[in-house]
């Protein structure tokens, strides 16, 4: 995990924070938080206000995955009604420390994956989180890419088939060669596979179940209190469904009451399949051939189509 090998104290948090959120404030306990699975994320409570604060914390200078996430955040907060955390500062290479720190809002609640909710308390949940996303996708624009731009790209496969391009370009030695075969040939006609239909729309992109904080002090009624790792973008509105159906996050309660309002196309099934492919391809390089068998079972999908 990037961050390890390193430590903060509490004098040098107290240093940073008064430098760039509050000159009085002093960091009075620092603890791990629960779910970075590429950064370290910890919690630096305070003596004042904010009583808590979120840490991502990276020994790397110039992280501009920070700047990104800084930005988009204050972009969502200010163009959307998206949930997210109010950012606070993103601080590269200060006089006390070489890393890179990206300081939040710490919001109510847990993240999705550990709290409790009863069925009715599921359901409830994936009906939230239908109607966040489909406030969310009426965001529309004309070109797909960082909606901190104003200018992007014209095709969705221009920012698309490059990622996936370069996904299998780095895992695919763990294919045989009738799977290194079978996903080059769809590569190869990647525009049949997906057409080019839809508006560029806003996404977050990475909604799974680490990255969304819900308060369960009702099990019965949890509330839906942020969205993280946001990162501002459109792109083919599928590309965020796929997602959400890959680790189970959205179930059939969310797609009936979304589909009301954002119908699916005609052959969302099968290009589930190419996008589920470019997920899994990721995680095996970032993480490792644990997911090489779904990685294979999609390819086989994708060769008897």
């Amino acid at each position: 995990m990037d961050g390890e090998g390193f430590s903060i104290d509490k004098r040098l948090a107290t240093a940073i924070i008064r430098d760039s959120i509050n000159a009085s404030l002093t960091v009075t306990a620092i603890s791990p938080l629960h779910g970075g699975m590429i950064n370290r994320v910890e919690e630096w409570q305070t003596d004042g206000n904010p009583p808590s604060i979120v840490a991502k914390v990276s020994p790397e200078k110039d992280r501009r995955d920070f700047f990104d996430e800084y930005e988009s955040l204050r972009w969502y907060r200010s163009q959307t009604s998206f949930p997210v955390p109010e950012p606070y500062a993103c601080v590269s290479e200060t006089k006390y420390f070489e890393g890179s720190f990206l300081l939040m809002q710490k919001v109510k609640g847990s993240n999705l994956g550990q709290v409790h909710l009863t069925a009715n308390g599921m359901r409830s949940f994936q009906e939230q989180l239908a109607d966040v996303l489909i406030d969310l996708h009426n965001h529309t624009r004309r070109n797909y890419g960082s909606a901190l731009q104003a200018k992007g790209k014209n095709r969705w496969l221009d920012i698309f088939a490059p990622q996936i391009e370069s996904n299998f370009s780095k895992m695919k030695e763990h294919f045989d060669p009738h799977r290194r075969d079978t996903v080059s040939k769809m590569l190869d006609h990647l525009d049949e596979w997906l057409p080019e239909f839809g508006l560029p729309t806003l996404v977050h992109g990475d909604i799974w179940a680490t990255n969304i904080m819900v308060d369960d002090a009702n099990p019965d009624m949890p509330s839906i209190t942020a969205f993280l790792d946001s990162h501002a973008r459109f792109a083919e509105v599928e590309y965020e469904l796929a997602y959400l159906r890959i680790f189970h996050t959205a179930d059939e309660t969310f797609f009936s009451r979304y589909t009301r309002c954002h119908p699916l196309l005609e052959g969302f099934e099968r290009r589930c399949l190419v996008y589920w492919l470019n997920t899994m391809m990721l995680h095996v390089w970032l993480f490792g051939t644990g997911y090489l068998q779904a990685c294979e079972q999609l390819v086989d999908k994708i060769a008897r189509l």
